[in-house]
């Protein structure tokens, strides 16, 4: 047995069995959460560090159902132009069965009661970027990865607090391979969209998953 499923089923800490009991749920029931809840899951998002205390994370819920249908129907069109492009490409098997598997665990998408889409607004205040603003540096190589750094851990603040709160979660990136021009379609051209995550009352329950052990992921030099 795994040493994580170990620590899973025996762990006391209340903030480690939040973390090792979240699941991605990719299955919800009907019933819309409480707008307070996800405020509430937002405002815990909104406490995770960022670069020099930027906080350039951006969170926006997709509530529109005309919005909605127009992301659907784009997504939809958008797979079969990929599909056609790989049958022009000579119709490989392999590049035909990963956009065919992204394709179908995006399709939940539109089917969760809560879409929020969460993107960063203009980057501000981090180190390279203050060097390169001062004519020290050419270029700021870490700019767009103190964005993503920043999103990872504000997603972790939301997911938690929607796990503390019995809901269920998941996060999509792979949509925005089907959604072109994502941010204009949506109306916040201010903010560039970093991935979408789905919250519901989880209408399954999905096995534990094997995790990587200690060994592997972690070295002392």
């Amino acid at each position: 047995m795994a040493i994580e499923k170990t620590v899973e089923m025996t762990c006391h800490d209340p903030v480690e069995a939040l973390l090792f009991r979240r699941r991605s749920i990719r299955k919800y029931r009907t019933e819309v959460p409480p707008a307070a809840w996800i405020e509430a899951m937002i405002a815990c998002g909104a406490r995770a560090p960022s670069p020099s205390n930027s906080q350039p994370v951006r969170f926006v819920r997709i509530s529109s159902s005309k919005i909605r249908d127009n992301l659907e129907r784009t997504m939809a069109q958008r797979y079969q132009d990929l599909l056609q492009a790989v049958e022009r490409k000579g119709g490989a098997k392999k590049t035909r069965n990963i956009l065919n598997a992204c394709f179908r665990y995006s399709e939940f998408l539109f089917k969760a009661p809560v879409i929020v889409a969460v993107g960063t607004g203009s980057p501000t205040g981090g180190f390279s970027g203050r060097l390169v603003e001062a004519g020290i540096l050419p270029g700021d190589a870490r700019g767009e990865t103190d964005l993503d750094i920043s999103v990872g851990l504000a997603l972790k603040g939301f997911l938690i607090k929607g796990e503390a709160l019995g809901l269920g979660t998941c996060i999509l990136s792979a949509p925005l391979v089907f959604l072109t021009d994502l941010e204009r379609r949506i109306g916040i051209e201010d903010i560039r969209i970093k991935c979408f995550i789905t919250v519901g009352f989880a209408d399954e329950t999905p096995s534990f998953v094997e995790r990587k052990s200690l060994a592997e992921i972690y070295r002392e030099v």
